[in-house]
């Protein structure tokens, strides 16, 4: 009898290669149904997955593969068309397959219903987004064989790393015999300088050895683009037609190798950055043909070499960020005042959307609205020490520019000096260093500036920004040495003691006493043996615009901390529902009431301003709809927000309490309690 599991391995990787095979292939035959090459070849990746199933007595794999094979069969022979409803039912399929062969990959029985997916499938049932997380949807882009890998790799790097630090203790050690041998009588100095010479060749064959094994396992942690984007499409298409809409989505230079530590941090930075194309982006096909776009729009993510570092633009053609739009919901959410939100240039602008809690949605739904997405972005990027750089034309393009280094393990940095210590700056944010005579220091503002080549900079000392109340002395010669750091097309001129110069520095932790401290990106060790702080460049940034705004920042956040949380209204038939909704919200700081029916939270009402309000639809009597639709003809509340949760998710019922007046819709079944306190925070704080 032949032992099946020796084969198991093989079996697994063949079917995963067919399945991803059958998944891209199904996006493309959508885009050109018409493709009998395509069918054809789906049609034999279906057939594989099919033959070796039932071979190795994976029975529900088999059955599942032939239903794929049928459907395509149907297609080749002109019986049925390639349209979007059909792919949907493809994709779920392979969505199936996947769920299958990762239960069996886990050796563990599948908890999926073969049997119930198989009758929904003949009946064409399946909805959008198949049985399981889109490809790309889930964060867990590397497994647990992968992370453990990169672990070993870590390990391996950092004693390549100290190796590398050794090397340069040693330079400098040799360096010094030359120095001691001019103390000694010729004949002895004779001696050392050929010890010396001796010494120098073989170190030199060992820092090549070292420099080429550092390089190696650098090499080793390197992975293309593609590893995290191969799914993107998927996900990118399933959100597309929930939404009604047609996007292609293009990706060049996935070949393009990065560590395999920054496409972790990368990947969810990518997806939040396509989510915000497909829903902020691309405009419903009505809009678009009115403005004379084609009917289908465009997602591009591109990626290419610049330097020692990797540029990744992700780009729409569509509607683009209005920056007026951008001044009125940064206002009206608080983060910026009127008269600072009209000093702000349209580029300016356009940044507030990376601000904690920005949102130009009122509605809030599962996809965006809560004020979260591009904050993640840029603490994302902002903690791999890259840059993001944001370009839009309003009813044309949104550009998101992402510039990252190749690998967080070794840093091209410049080392300065300021009040006696030694720090290190990112090369990738530094424009150029300069001396500037004391007396050519102007003021502009309220704040100290320079002019080089006729561009007005800020001056702030390093020291002050570390140290808030330190400022250094001016030199006896009158000249002070700065450095100009860039971030997001703006520039930074830095005071210093000294610039001691560019050099490559092996990154290290900064250990858990520090991990907290936002003004370090890492740490290294200097040749001498030192360790210098790597400073986090956007955090130099943040901190000298906090040192013009000082005392307006400090008094807004001091009116928020003495502000009342609120007081909420939870309105549910459910006394489950109801104690665990009020309980969550407690529990946060709030002050909730319940009323266990419309008619109920109408007599609370009159009696009680609330500043909130928390309904199920589905209630005796007043339903949800209804009761919002009577809140919003009550004067005090026709601006009291309204949060619908329910277990209804059909598209017609969230457009129902839109209509009626409501700001966000919660489905129970994703519920969850961070959901509803995002969409609490999000319109009352």
């Amino acid at each position: 009898m032949t032992d099946k599991s020796r084969y198991l391995d093989i079996f697994l990787r063949e079917a995963g290669e067919h399945v991803s095979g059958l998944q891209k292939g199904l996006l493309e035959l959508e885009r050109d149904p018409d493709d009998r090459t395509r069918i054809r070849e789906l049609m034999r990746n279906a057939h594989t997955v099919k033959g070796s199933a039932r071979l190795l007595g994976y029975d529900g794999i088999g059955a599942v593969s032939s239903r794929l094979e049928d459907l395509l069969d149907e297609i080749a022979a002109g019986k049925r068309r390639a349209d979007p409803p059909t792919v949907d039912l493809l994709l779920a399929g392979t969505d199936a397959l996947a769920r299958l062969l990762d239960a069996v990959g886990r050796g563990e029985d599948s908890a999926f219903d073969i049997a119930g997916f198989l009758a929904a499938f003949d009946r064409g049932e399946i909805p959008v987004g198949g049985v399981t997380k889109s490809a790309g949807a889930d964060d867990g882009a590397f497994g647990d064989t992968v992370r453990a890998g990169v672990k070993t790799l870590d390990r391996l790097l950092n004693r390549l790393g100290e190796l590398l630090i050794g090397r340069r203790r040693i330079e400098e050690r040799l360096s010094s015999l030359g120095e001691i041998a001019e103390g000694l009588d010729a004949a002895a100095a004779a001696a050392l300088r050929q010890f010396h010479r001796g010494l120098e060749e073989e170190f030199r064959g060992i820092s090549a050895l070292a420099q080429e094994l550092h390089g190696d396992a650098l090499a080793l942690r390197m992975l293309p683009l593609s590893t995290i984007t191969d799914g993107f499409d998927r996900m990118v298409r399933d959100l597309a037609r929930e939404q009604g809409k047609e996007v292609e989505f293009r990706v060049t230079g996935g070949s393009v190798e990065l560590d395999r530590a920054l496409l972790e941090e990368l990947r969810p930075v990518l997806l939040h950055l396509l989510r915000n194309a497909v829903d902020h982006g691309i405009e419903p096909q009505d809009d678009r043909i009115l403005s004379g776009k084609p009917l289908r729009g465009t997602i591009a993510v591109a990626a290419r070499h610049e330097g020692n570092s990797v540029l990744i633009e992700v780009r729409d053609d569509g509607r683009g960020i209005d920056p007026i739009i951008v001044r009125e919901a940064a206002v009206r959410k608080g983060i910026v005042s009127k008269e600072e939100a009209e000093l702000l240039s349209d580029d300016e602008a356009r940044y507030l959307v990376m601000a904690p809690g920005f949102s130009t949605r009122d509605f809030i739904t599962d996809v965006s609205g809560r004020g979260v997405g591009m904050d993640v972005v840029r603490q994302n990027v902002d903690r791999v020490k890259g840059e993001f750089v944001l370009r839009s034309a309003p009813g044309s393009f949104t550009e998101i520019a992402l510039k990252l280094p190749l690998t967080l393990a070794v840093l091209d940095a410049m080392l300065v000096q300021s009040d006696g210590e030694t720090y290190a700056l990112p090369l990738a944010f530094v424009a150029e260093s300069f001396k500037v005579a004391a007396g050519e220091i102007a003021t502009a503002g309220g704040r100290e500036v320079v002019t080089l080549r006729g561009t007005t900079i800020p001056l702030v000392p390093l020291a002050a920004l570390l140290a808030p109340g330190e400022r250094p002395s001016i030199p006896p010669s009158g000249r002070i040495e700065a450095i100009v750091v860039r971030y997001r097309e703006q520039f930074l001129a830095c005071s210093v003691d000294r610039v001691i110069g560019s050099t490559e520095v092996v990154v290290k932790g900064v250990g858990d006493q520090l991990k907290g401290a936002s003004s370090l990106s890492g740490a290294t060790i200097l040749g001498d043996g030192t360790p210098a702080p790597i400073l986090s460049v956007p955090w130099l940034f943040s901190r000298a615009e906090k040192g013009v705004r000082t005392g307006y920042r400090q008094a807004a956040a001091e009116l928020q901390a003495a502000r009342t949380r609120g007081t909420i209204l939870v309105v549910d038939d459910s006394l489950t529902t109801r104690a665990m909704e009020q309980g969550i919200l407690v529990s946060r700081g709030y002050a909730a009431e319940v009323a266990i029916s419309g008619e109920d939270a109408l007599e609370k009402i009159r009696r009680q301003q609330f500043d909130l309000v928390v309904t199920d639809i589905q209630m005796p009597g007043i339903d949800g709809f209804e009761l919002t639709r009577r809140l919003r003809a009550i004067p005090d509340y026709r601006e009291v927000p309204v949060i619908v949760v329910t277990s209804l998710s059909r598209d017609d019922d969230k457009r129902e309490a839109m209509e009626a007046g409501a700001q966000a819709y919660i489905v129970k079944g994703n519920f969850e309690q961070g959901t509803l306190l995002d969409a609490v925070e999000a319109l009352i704080g």
